[in-house]
């Protein structure tokens, strides 16, 4: 009799275990991984709303005088906010990017304060539970602030545009830019490779600043390559070109900028502190300095309105 029962129970066990176990959704915005952000890139797939704050501290130092007098390190500092929100699915997503930096004047020390032009894009991807992603997207930089020639506000444009090369759109006066990319992502247990290929096409809509080199058309790339040792923590190293393919009166050796960029990340469901250091690989962006180095401070806030029970 026991027997009997044992047989027709496992039929009905077994239907039960399938009705209520987890099956991979690919509508579900909830079964998908959630990484480690790049320093200067968005998880490709984060929930809902992202709200990032970069600060930047940089110290540079400029050329030589003709006369073979060095001069004093300049440094300059960084502020930028992100906003990115996934309008369907963790598949669609927009986004708006402001900055301000600052830094002291070379003449009297007194401080100068810029807000940069700013961005917004959009982008979708495909995405699978595996942990692959990619997709591609646009961005729009529009030219709503201008500055003099020869004030100290271009003056800390163009040091700025030395430490993040990746930012000289926005920081470019009298300058449209549209910005199409493409991303890529894999994760593989707890190593994970993302990449970003972008193009920046420039237009002056108006005389541009002495202090700002026409670039017309210009190539960046961000590599980056992170590991998790445990799910809280996700180390990494990335690594960006900038080449400006069209820049007239710019020499040809001088039109590419490489950096790298160690990071650490803290990863939990809702903040996610991040640090991260800024090394010139070879000379700075267009020659225009000796050398620098940055410290950035990153913290990002996942905003979830209708969050799943499982993170809490």
């Amino acid at each position: 009799m026991a027997a009997v029962v044992l047989a027709t129970g496992r039929p009905a066990r077994a239907q039960l275990i399938g009705i209520l176990a987890p099956s991979y959704n690919p509508d579900d915005p909830y079964q998908l991984p959630d990484a480690p952000a790049p320093p200067t890139l968005p998880d490709l797939t984060h929930r809902a709303w992202m709200l990032a704050l970069d600060t930047t501290l940089a110290r540079v130092v400029p050329n030589k005088l003709p006369d073979g007098t060095q001069q004093a390190a300049i440094g300059v500092w960084l502020e930028r906010l992100d906003v990115e929100t996934a309008v369907s699915n963790r598949r669609w997503y927009v986004g708006l990017s402001q900055a301000v930096a600052g830094g002291r004047n070379t003449g009297d020390k007194s401080s100068t304060i810029v807000l940069s032009n700013p961005e917004i894009w959009g982008r979708a991807l495909w995405a699978s539970r595996a942990g692959l992603a990619y997709g591609g997207g646009l961005g729009i930089v529009p030219p709503l602030v201008r500055h003099d020639p020869d004030s100290e506000g271009a003056a800390i444009q163009s040091i700025v545009r030395i430490v993040r090369p990746w930012d000289f759109p926005i920081f470019a006066d009298r300058t449209v830019t549209f910005r199409p990319f493409v991303d890529v992502r894999s994760i593989d247990g707890a190593v994970m490779l993302q990449l970003r290929q972008g193009i920046d096409i420039s237009g002056q809509t108006s005389e541009v600043a002495s202090l700002t080199p026409k670039t017309n058309l210009a190539s960046r790339t961000m590599f980056y390559i992170g590991y998790r040792p445990f799910d809280q923590l996700g180390v990494g190293l990335e690594i960006t070109e900038v080449y400006f393919i069209k820049a007239p009166g710019v020499a040809d050796d001088e039109r590419a900028a490489f950096t790298v960029s160690p990071s650490l990340r803290w990863m939990s469901k809702v903040v996610q502190p991040a640090a991260s250091m800024i090394f010139p690989i070879d000379r700075p962006l267009f020659h225009a300095a000796r050398s620098y180095w940055a410290a950035q401070l990153t913290l990002a806030v996942i905003l979830d309105p209708s969050p799943p029970r499982s993170m809490w």
